[in-house]
């Protein structure tokens, strides 16, 4: 019996471009839902949904850490989002 190395237990898939990384990821049933909920209302993959919610997430993130609010308004209502 051999023991792991670092390399031999980090499993990189292959894919067409060297500059991509893969990863596998564990999702509850309703994260999942809301997983493919999201692409299906984006009409896209559901690693596409992830990167673009991500995005969202980094952009965000940054805004708020340089004192912007992330306000949500329809018709004369707003609603602040205060903690994501």
């Amino acid at each position: 019996m051999t023991t792991p190395t670092k390399d031999s237990t980090e499993k990189t898939a292959k894919t067409s471009r060297p500059d991509v990384k893969r990863i596998t990821a564990d999702f509850s049933p309703e994260a999942y839902e809301v997983l493919e909920r999201v692409a299906k209302n984006l009409d896209t993959t559901k690693a596409d949904a992830l990167r673009r919610a991500l995005g969202l997430l980094d952009f965000v993130l940054t805004e708020r850490k340089e004192g912007w609010k992330v306000v949500l308004e329809k018709d004369d209502r707003r609603r602040e989002i205060v903690t994501l």
